[in-house]
């Protein structure tokens, strides 16, 4: 006898509940799981094509770093997903050449059709392990779009991320603020949106500790989204209340923080 449909979504609730739960409790992961779980996402681009939030990560950090940035630049798209970040930075016509890193195969192919146009200044790398695949002081910018929530060791990744970057250059990286996570659960478990997989989301005050050990000076920062759906109307009232509310309740509960980065000059890892 077949379920009735309610008690159908009730179990795929119950199902995707425990794999949160699994995701939250698990505090030790290594990047191939991070790559497979990516690669289970086959409607990645479908889902995020209509999302407000997703696109604001490229638009809200070009905000940031555009006075920072000069032309010609050698960039570094760490999990760079289906290559949009790349593609976005690319059209800016700052960027000349970038490596397209994730360690997810399914993204990376996505990447690869997404940026085939620009393919003989691109080169595709799939990351296992650290320490990452490139020289020290190899990029002029080093892109990290809401990856270091997924990473099990945070310290080393951002200790990685400052050694390929050149001395002076600019680190661009993002991350969901800690008290949305619950937000995340929810929306995986009734089906709003895709998982977020293996994750933990970073404390602000964790990330900027980090920041100090591995060199990386702050030039900008701020924290968005305080209603990340879709309605032009919801878009409008957050604008508005994103310019009218002051930076430190923004930074307290908005949804997404930004960060630009300069590593210093004369910084040398110990």
């Amino acid at each position: 006898m077949r379920r009735p449909r309610w008690l159908q979504a009730c179990c795929a609730a119950g199902v995707r509940a425990a794999r949160e739960f699994r995701y939250v409790t698990c505090r030790d992961w290594s990047l191939d799981e991070v790559g497979r779980f990516w690669d289970s996402v086959t409607d990645y681009d479908e889902i995020n094509e209509s999302t407000y939030s997703y696109f604001r990560r490229f638009t809200n950090s070009w905000d940031l770093a555009g006075p920072h940035v000069g032309s010609g630049m050698f960039m570094l798209d760490i999990q760079a997903r289906s290559g949009k970040g790349t593609e976005f930075w690319m059209e800016k016509g700052v960027v000349d050449r970038a490596v397209v890193a994730d360690f997810s195969d399914f993204l990376l192919e996505l990447a690869q059709a997404r940026l085939d146009r620009m393919r003989d200044r691109c080169r595709w790398v799939k990351v296992t392990e650290f320490p990452l695949p490139f020289e020290n002081g190899q990029f002029d910018l080093v892109a990290s779009y809401e990856t270091i929530e997924h990473i099990a060791d945070r310290a080393a990744f951002v200790a990685e991320l400052s050694r390929v970057l050149k001395a002076g250059g600019l680190l661009i990286l993002t991350c969901p603020n800690v008290l949305w996570e619950p937000m995340h659960w929810l929306a995986a478990i009734f089906g709003i949106h895709h998982s977020e997989g293996p994750h933990n989301f970073p404390l602000r005050r964790t990330l900027l500790s980090l920041f100090r050990r591995n060199g990386l000076s702050i030039l900008e920062e701020n924290t968005t989204i305080l209603l990340p759906l879709n309605q032009a109307a919801c878009i409008r009232v957050n604008e508005r209340l994103e310019t009218t509310l002051p930076a430190r309740l923004l930074r307290l509960c908005a949804l997404r923080r930004s960060f630009v980065l300069r590593k210093e000059p004369g910084y040398a890892a110990t």
